[in-house]
């Protein structure tokens, strides 16, 4: 695996993990319908905005 990849992976690094598995899942889900996977992404946002802060 690529260094960054190892990087964006770690949860020490990127405390959001489980919010962008969650916004990725959900578009492989949903056939890349952004409508129907805004909530997950502004989860996602909500968290990034929390510990970038």
């Amino acid at each position: 695996m690529p260094v960054v990849t190892k990087r964006l992976r770690d949860p020490d690094i990127n405390p959001c993990l489980s919010e962008s598995d969650a916004s990725t899942r959900c578009m492989d889900e949903n056939n890349y319908n952004r409508e129907r996977c805004s909530s997950y992404f502004l989860k996602y946002k909500n968290c990034r905005r929390f510990w970038v802060q």
